[in-house]
This record gives structure tokens, sequence and C-alpha cells, in this order.
């Protein structure tokens, strides 16, 4: 499976500020794409081109491994054991996006994990301020996942105190949601494929700065990402 660096994929999990508001109808979500780390300039634009083609997607813009790892220092300045051994020639370059309707962020989030050049994608509500006071969080899991690995990231997941609403979605499920959410939205719907969708528990919960349990899911046998998300996508 193609996963950022542990400690990458553990700040954007629980990068948010402490401000708080009412709940929203509409947050856009962030979408980040990892580049493989010998990509050429030539697939370099191929997912370029291929992610502003995207329904949905504004905003597109390169981030560069310096730029990556700024981020990283000043998300971990209060944690610098996390840096000691991260240094910016191994953090990846990334495209980031907004996409602006939560019907097809997670669609497009499994298309571009596909494209050749693509390390890795993430998909996370959007860094605005005031922040929603409740979010969405998506629990992949992998795809060889056994009973026994889910049923202990299920009890893990109803163990958290704030978790609401638990559903778990199978894969052919969760396909099928998808492409119906994808008709009408240019070739979006078929560029989808069966074997990109995973199982997932989805719930919601109040928005914490610090994600109180959700670091601890992430390691997790049978746990593929959590993604935090807006609540218009569950």
């Amino acid at each position: 499976m193609r996963r950022v660096t542990p400690v990458l994929a553990f700040v954007l999990l629980l990068a948010f500020s402490a401000c708080t508001s009412e709940p929203e109808e509409m947050v856009d979500s962030t979408l980040t794409v990892f580049l493989d780390s010998d990509v050429t300039a030539a697939t370099k634009s191929a997912v370029e081109q291929r992610l502003r083609s995207m329904p949905s997607v504004e905003d597109v813009a390169l981030g560069t491994r310096e730029q990556a790892y700024e981020s990283l220092k000043e998300s971990l300045k209060d944690s610098p054991d996390l840096l000691a051994d991260l240094r910016p020639e191994i953090l990846p370059e990334s495209f980031r996006a907004t996409v602006t309707d939560a019907s097809v962020a997670e669609a497009v989030e499994l298309v571009m994990a596909e494209a050749d050049g693509v390390e890795d994608v993430a998909l996370r509500t959007a860094q605005i301020d005031p922040l929603p006071s409740h979010i969405g969080v998506i629990v992949r899991l992998e795809s060889a996942v056994t009973g026994e690995q889910r049923a202990a990231v299920e009890k893990a997941v109803h163990a958290l105190p704030d978790a609401e609403s638990v559903a778990f979605e199978d894969r052919d499920a969760a396909y099928e949601r998808l492409r119906e959410q994808c008709r009408g939205r240019g070739e979006l719907a078929a560029q989808l494929d069966p074997q990109m969708t995973r199982a997932s528990l989805r719930f919601q919960m109040p928005l914490d700065p610090k994600g109180p349990g959700l670091s601890g899911l992430l390691k997790l046998d049978g746990v593929d990402v959590v993604r935090l998300v807006p609540m218009a996508m569950l």
C-alpha cells in the first residue's frame, strides 16, 4: 500500500486550530496529492492536468519539499522529537487543491490515488477560520482486513467518547454510492473502479484540536487511512 510518511499522515490528521463555530452546511475539502520521489517532469505535468480536469477541483498548486518541511516544523513545534529524523529531501512534492463539492470529493481522492506518478493522496476538511463544531470521520479498512481485525476496529471506534452515528459501509456499497454521486459529473463515474473502494466505518464527532483517540486508530491492524472530512461527505 502506498503511504505517506507516518509523521506527515499524523499531522494531516490532527493539524486543526482550536477555533470552532456552529456547523456549516457546506465546507470545502483539501486534497493533497503526494508525488513519487522519482517522478519525471512529464508525469508531474500529467498529474497536474488530470487533477485540474476533475469536477469541483479548484486552486491547484504545487508544493515543494522545502515548503512541506517548513509546514511540518510549524505543526510540530511542540513535538520536536517527531521532526528529529525528517529532512526536506525525504519529503514528497505534492499538489494541493480545494474540492468544493462534498459529493464528489471522495471519488476524486480515489481516482487520483491511482494516477501514474502519485505516491499517495490525502483528503481532509479545509483549514477555515472558524472551523465547524463537528466533523466527519472515515476509517477506511485495508482490502485484506480480517473479520477479527474489523471487529477490533469497530470496538475502538465505539469506545471513542464523542463518536456519533457510527455506521459500517462495505466496499460494494461504497462503489455504488460513489458512482451514483458522480453521475453527470463528466468522466469521473467512468474512472471509478470497484477495486478502488474499501469498507469503512463512518461517523461524526465534535471537533477537538487534539483529535482524542483518533491517532490510535491509525495504529490498528486492518486500518488503511483515517480521514477528517466535512460531515456532508458521510
